[in-house]
């Protein structure tokens, strides 16, 4: 049955690529060097998706990053790639879901899963109950999209080799992020970013800030790139497997989420590495580790720029940043905003429109334009209400609980790696989201779905 199998795909990739070679004269013929390239290309990523649907959501993770990277490459699309790789991902994994019918059924009943199916039943209620229903319209199509890339990964993850590669994901699309953001600093422009959030961010000194391969805003970006090296750092702490190239991965990553000039990333790196260090403080190798950070740190020193000191100095209260006032506003704001409709909230995305309120005028920082509230747990609280934030929160706390249940019964030491790094990781990006609206960010999702993942393959490789 195998060997049929193997000889049927064969024949639809040898038949798919004759006729992608038929396609692509016809398309030629027509002057359209669009359909030319994209029929082919399609036809063919149609196959290799249908046979190896996992191929899918590992290049969808490895975009969510470095998605200014996707836009450079499939821009010319009359679509988004990644909306449509999705969609084609998922209409893959329904097709083939009777051969995996029993880990799929499991998979819709783990706790990660469930309540990210509440938190999105009730952010309908939430949306019906809305002043704005349109802009909260916008904000759920994100949520759905949102959804079916947690449900991909914790349905198409399904051994440890797949979980290791969304991991070594992470890793590879952070240092990708910091080589084009410390070229970006250096050369003093964008290479790849062409979003606006991206391009047009500076800080109050006037100096121009990257976001390396992503299109978000620097500072999102930077809460992005860290995720990546705290999971290297880790690894690289546990094991001495590709120590090297992870430490590398670690420096690299270090020098530039300096240049992103991210306090926030900051912040949250400096506390996971306090954590880091009261961990393994008993370590034989901790002393030379200590010893290690401080010479590169010295050395490091004369090549900081100043303003990145001036910039963390302002979260001591030291020089003028009037973001900072701004960002007292959204929370002050915020809690009027719960306050008026705490059990479901005011809406999706109906922070904005509220921000501009004439009762809010006299708020320190306040523009003229609708700021989304720079908070996670409190945009999530104030727009979803408290129902809505307490499934959201079940999200989190159970992909954690996840994490915590595979390092107590580790089914191997690959395993168990993984397991803590991600827990740093992830640790550290939840930190940095105490300062930035990451709700409807994909690596909040993706990191769900993969520490679910990372549970129930452990399960299933202990029941083997």
């Amino acid at each position: 049955m195998t060997n049929l199998r193997r000889i049927g795909e064969g024949l639809a990739v040898v038949g798919t690529s004759v006729f992608a070679g038929l396609a692509t004269l016809v398309m030629a013929v027509l002057a359209s060097p669009v359909l030319a390239i994209g029929v082919p290309v399609a036809l063919v990523g149609g196959v290799v998706l249908l046979s190896y649907p996992f191929s899918g959501i590992a290049v969808l993770v490895f975009f969510s990053h470095l998605d200014s990277i996707e836009k450079l490459i499939f821009g010319f699309l009359p679509l988004s790639a990644f909306k449509a790789l999705t969609a084609a991902t998922l209409v893959v994994t329904v097709l083939t879901a009777a051969q995996r019918r029993v880990w799929v059924a499991t998979a819709l009943r783990d706790p990660v899963v469930v309540a990210a199916l509440i938190f999105g039943a009730l952010g309908i209620v939430s949306f019906l109950l809305s002043a704005e229903r349109a802009v909260a319209l916008t904000e759920m199509r994100k949520l759905a999209s949102l959804q079916v890339l947690l449900l991909l990964i914790v349905v198409l993850v399904d051994t440890p080799r797949k979980a290791g590669v969304i991991v070594w994901i992470l890793i590879v699309s952070s240092l990708v992020s910091a080589l084009i953001l410390i070229a970006d600093t250096v050369l003093g422009t964008h290479l790849v970013a062409a979003s606006e959030a991206a391009t047009t961010a500076q800080s109050s000194e006037g100096f121009v800030r990257s976001s390396g391969a992503s299109d978000q805003n620097p500072t999102t970006a930077a809460s992005l790139l860290l995720v990546g090296v705290v999971v290297a750092l880790v690894h690289a702490m546990e094991s001495p497997r590709f120590r090297l190239l992870l430490l590398g991965v670690v420096g690299l990553g270090t020098i530039a989420l300096i240049f992103s000039f991210a306090r926030s990333a900051a912040v949250a790196y400096g506390i996971v590495g306090l954590c880091l260090g009261w961990r393994y403080r008993r370590s034989r190798f901790a002393p030379l580790a200590l010893f290690g950070v401080v010479v590169a740190g010295l050395a490091a020193l004369p090549f900081i720029p100043a303003e990145y000191w001036e910039r963390m100095g302002t979260i001591f209260g030291g020089g003028g940043d009037w973001t900072l006032g701004r960002r007292l506003s959204y929370n002050l704001i915020g809690i009027q905003l719960f306050a008026e409709s705490p059990v479901f909230g005011i809406g999706p995305g109906n922070f904005a429109e509220r921000f501009n309120d004439p009762e809010f005028r006299y708020y320190p920082g306040r523009t003229l334009l609708g700021r989304e509230l720079h908070n996670m747990y409190l945009s999530v609280l104030t727009q979803y209400g408290v129902l809505g934030a307490a499934a959201f929160f079940g999200m989190l706390g159970g992909a954690f609980a996840a994490l915590r249940r595979v390092l107590r019964s580790p089914a191997s030491e690959t395993l168990r790696i993984w397991a803590l790094s991600l827990a740093f990781g992830f640790l550290a990006y939840l930190i940095a989201s105490l300062f930035l609206p990451n709700e409807y960010t994909k690596y909040t999702w993706i990191l769900c779905g993969l520490c679910a993942a990372l549970y129930r393959v452990n399960e299933k490789e202990r029941a083997a």
